[in-house]
């Protein structure tokens, strides 16, 4: 076969033949075209990645730099503030400030322990038979000492007479006197100074301060409020509370009737277990409080007896003239007559001193009147007498006998009771809801009707054993 000869190659827009030559050099240069598009997307692809890495590694520095800072700044965080910041701190005015109202901190800028909120008082001194019983202890602490330190929620006693206790608060420098046969709990919150009290004497000199101050017993509440000064004497008791203000301002209230009064210096105060309140004015007896010096008796010695030396009489000479011889006078003597003598009237004799009366049996006359005599009143609803001092204050005694011992006293211008039992020119009396409190002579009180005492008499002899 013969071999068929290469048609030459036509142009696809025209149809012609195209020479050879041409082709080749048409093919070159569509090979030369495709040769350019390669490398200008591999320059591309080349750039992108270049571009991808240079990322990656922006990024990853970044990321070290960052943890770098975390890792400086947590060292940093962790110095202590004595420690000298570095170069790099200084060079850049970095400054650590640690904020002083952060709980967890115990020590300030110097080192210096801030005080325990727990411990509020110090004791200036103590005499006597005192303890303090802290909260989680069994045994009460005895070994007492000027300076040592009184925690939050201690209860302190003070034992019998002469015992006391007297300490000083740290928040306000309040000065607290406790004396004999006391007890009381300090409990210290965010909004008070609260002192609870079951018994006790209690001596007050509260400063300005933040917060009030309260006393609390079974049936009163005596306040004081902050930023004030009081100076006070407190004693709380069963029956009854009384409460003086020596200078400064306080108010008490009742807790059985709700009734409140505000003192003011100068003035005394009684809250019943009854729910009243009776005002008084104070007197200077009433600013003492404490122990007094004890008196030493000592044994009665017989009196050695005086030597007396005798006057000496000194006898002086005196010289006695002798006058003249005169003429004698007559004398002429007339006859005396007997005179009648005059009756005499015999000498009084003193009349003999009186056999001694026996002594009376007070202690049965006192319980019979506190407790039976009043029974009857009670059950036959005989009506007692609210009076007043006729002339200043009025002593009442243990027994209707004033050389017995003293028990109480009712101030002038003070409304007390009177119950009808007369004994001797005295009567049974009583404050307002404590019951009697002894005895008063009748002369020295102001009845409201002039035939009351009268009553009295009569009801005493009609119901009551009046004979001691």
């Amino acid at each position: 076969m013969k071999k068929q000869k290469k048609s030459a190659p036509r142009d696809k827009n025209t149809g012609k033949f195209v020479s050879s030559e041409l082709s080749n050099k048409a093919t070159e240069a569509k090979k030369t075209d495709y040769t350019f598009k390669v490398i200008l997307v591999i320059v591309i692809v080349f750039f992108l990645i270049l571009i991808l890495n240079n990322t990656r590694m922006l990024n990853s520095l970044e990321s070290l730099n960052f943890e770098r800072i975390n890792k400086k700044e947590t060292i940093d965080s962790s110095m202590s503030t004595n420690e000298i910041l570095s170069d790099e701190n200084e060079n850049n005015n970095v400054k650590v400030e640690i904020d002083s109202t952060d709980k967890g901190i115990k020590e300030d800028s110097l080192n210096e322990p801030i005080a325990d909120l727990n411990q509020i008082a110090r004791i200036l001194v103590q005499y006597g038979n005192v303890s303090i019983l802290s909260k989680g202890d069994s045994d009460p602490n005895k070994n007492l000492y000027p300076g040592k330190l009184i925690n939050n929620g201690d209860q302190i006693t003070v034992g019998e007479y002469p015992s006391y206790i007297s300490f000083i608060i740290n928040n306000d420098n309040s000065v607290i006197v406790m004396y004999d046969n006391t007890n009381a709990q300090i409990v210290f919150n965010e909004t008070t100074n609260l002192y609870k009290v079951k018994k006790g004497k209690i001596h007050a000199n509260i400063m300005s301060s933040s917060k009030p101050t309260n006393f609390i017993s079974q049936h009163s509440i005596a306040t004081i409020d902050k930023q004030n000064f009081t100076l006070m004497n407190l004693i709380f008791d069963e029956v009854q509370d009384q409460f003086v203000t020596i200078n400064g301002e306080a108010y008490i209230k009742n807790e059985l009737s709700g009734l409140s009064l505000r003192m003011i210096k100068e003035q005394k105060l009684f809250s019943t277990n009854a729910g009243q309140l009776i005002w008084s004015l104070a007197k200077e007896s009433d600013y003492v409080m404490g122990p007094k010096k004890e008196l030493v008796v000592l044994p009665i010695k017989k009196e050695p007896v005086k030597k007396v030396e005798p006057i000496k009489t000194i006898k002086e000479k005196i010289k006695v003239t002798p006058k003249p011889e005169a003429s004698k006078p007559k004398i002429i003597i007339n006859e005396i007559k007997p005179v009648a003598p005059k009756p005499v009237a015999p000498k009084p004799v003193a009349p003999k001193p009186a056999a001694p009366k026996p002594i009376k049996n007070y202690d049965a006359t006192r319980d019979y009147d506190f407790n039976i005599a009043i029974d009857i009143i009670k059950r036959e609803s005989i009506v007692t007498y609210l009076e007043t001092p006729l002339m200043g204050d009025i002593p009442v005694y243990i027994f209707p006998n004033t050389s017995s011992e003293l028990v109480s006293s009712i101030s002038d211008q003070e409304k007390f009771i009177v119950y009808p039992i007369y004994r001797s020119g005295f009567v049974v009396v009583g404050r307002l809801g404590t019951g009697p409190l002894g005895y008063a002579d009748a002369d020295l009180i102001n009845f409201s009707s002039e035939d009351r005492l009268g009553k009295i008499i009569d009801l005493s002899k009609n119901r009551f054993t009046i004979d001691n």
